[in-house]
């Protein structure tokens, strides 16, 4: 068992590097910075992850922390060791600073669990799992043998305890268990106004089909192909984000080659963009390929997407040539693409109420954020976690999961929080898995 740790990190406290240290006005008063460094703080939601086979934040198309007016809740993957199919854990925290677990999923883990928020402060969990036992505690598995199929169980919470947190115990089971109802690397989202959850997953035979569901009704809208991709191909890891204007949603996802002996010979990423609710998608791009991808040192991804407060979509996106990475960022449909830096491929985006826009990445034990006004000049600060050797993928607190606003998180200078994965030196367990809050 490993070691635990302070709940708060090294006295939580990052500072950017400064420009240089700051003059003293007449009478030995320091004069007031106009703009303050960034400041990161580091709580350690736990440190008995045991898993070693995947990063427990893997997925960005999954959202995977959410605020819902009350308490925030944050889910990963676990195992132990190797172990696959994975189990996987839900932790409360009323404050963001101590966490308490609240959930296990025993085993039969298919993909990481997402968490939504929707109009109504109700929490959604959904989950891919494996048939032949029981994957959410109380929930019936669809029918068929032990892995043998994968099916998504769907679970909304509307009661809560009388200090507001929910119980995990007390759900309405919207799990879908018909046969072909599998849904592989699926990812997901919630409207603007917190009714519709759209989902958006690979079937068998890698067609790309989108799913929404009425929370209001408690029924699925429609179930829609959005396309097929080339033979020899799957389109994978779909990153959801409705638009401002109802019926709006647009898919960023990358395409694999099938057969190949990793997960990296991908070689293209694509954006397409609907306006009737994803029954359609009149727009359909390639945002970069590679036609001869090695899954090493040359291949390419799409790494996030979201909408900016005009309505323009912000998409991000990977090229890996001859073993250099390289982050591009594209604003608008059809609009060229602009590099960013050397952040990677597992980079996500966000675009603040002014139009500044921020990319989260990481690489070492750093925290890295990129930032602009307009998406072509670029900045780009690292933050030392401190306590680990290691820290791992950001997915972001935001409101693609319908979240409410965090006490703080709407200052003047905004709070940006996500889960992150640590990583300690010399242990292949991927712990304390953390929640980083970034003030800019």
């Amino acid at each position: 068992m490993p070691k635990h740790r302070s709940r708060l990190l090294a006295a939580a406290t990052v500072a950017a590097v400064l420009a240089g240290a700051g003059g003293a006005a007449a009478g030995g008063v320091a004069a007031a910075d106009p703009d303050p460094p960034a400041v990161v703080r580091a709580s350690v939601v736990s440190d008995d992850l045991a898993v070693t086979n995947v990063v427990p934040t893997w997925g960005a198309q999954i959202p995977k922390v959410v605020y819902d007016g009350h308490f925030y809740y944050a889910a990963t993957l676990d195992g132990d060791g190797a172990q696959y199919p994975w189990s996987a854990q839900v932790w409360r925290s009323r404050n963001g600073t101590l966490w308490t677990p609240v959930l296990r999923l025993p085993g039969h883990v298919y993909q990481p669990v997402g968490l939504l928020v929707d109009g109504e402060g109700d929490l959604h969990l959904q989950v891919a799992c494996y048939t032949g036992a029981e994957c959410y505690p109380g929930v019936e598995p669809a029918p068929g043998g032990d892995l043998a199929a994968v099916y998504p169980v769907r679970v909304e919470f509307t009661d809560r305890d009388p200090d507001g947190s929910i119980d995990f115990a007390d759900f309405t089971d919207h799990t879908v268990r018909a046969a072909g109802s599998e849904r592989y690397y699926q990812g997901m989202a919630v409207d603007p106004t917190g009714r519709f959850l759209y989902s958006a997953y690979a079937v068998d035979g890698w067609d790309l089909w989108i799913n929404v569901f009425d929370t209001v009704t408690g029924e699925d809208v429609h179930t829609s192909e959005v396309g097929s991709p080339p033979a020899g191909r799957a389109w994978l890891y779909p990153r959801v984000q409705p638009g401002t204007a109802p019926g709006e949603v647009s898919l960023s996802f990358s395409q694999y080659v099938l057969g190949t002996p990793n997960s990296a010979y991908l070689d293209a990423a694509l954006l397409f963009s609907s306006d009737d609710g994803g029954r359609t998608f009149a727009h359909q791009e390639v945002l970069t390929s590679n036609p001869a991808p090695d899954g090493d040192g040359n291949w390419v991804d799409a790494s996030d997407l979201t909408v900016g407060p005009d309505g323009d979509i912000h998409t991000v996106f990977y090229r890996r040539d001859g073993g250099v990475g390289t982050l591009y960022y594209q604003r608008g449909l059809d609009g060229d693409p602009v590099a960013v830096g050397g952040l990677d491929n597992h980079s996500q985006i966000l675009v603040g109420p002014d139009g500044k826009i921020s990319v989260f990445s990481s690489e070492g034990a750093a925290l890295v954020v990129a930032t602009s006004t307009d998406g072509v000049d670029w900045s780009i600060e690292r933050h030392t976690i401190p306590g680990v050797a290691g820290a791992y993928w950001p997915n972001l607190l935001s409101a693609r999961q319908g979240s409410r606003v965090p006490p703080g998180f709407d200052s003047r200078r905004p709070t940006v929080g996500m889960l992150m994965a640590g990583q300690t030196s010399g242990d292949p367990a991927f712990h304390p898995l953390l929640f980083v809050r970034y003030k800019d």
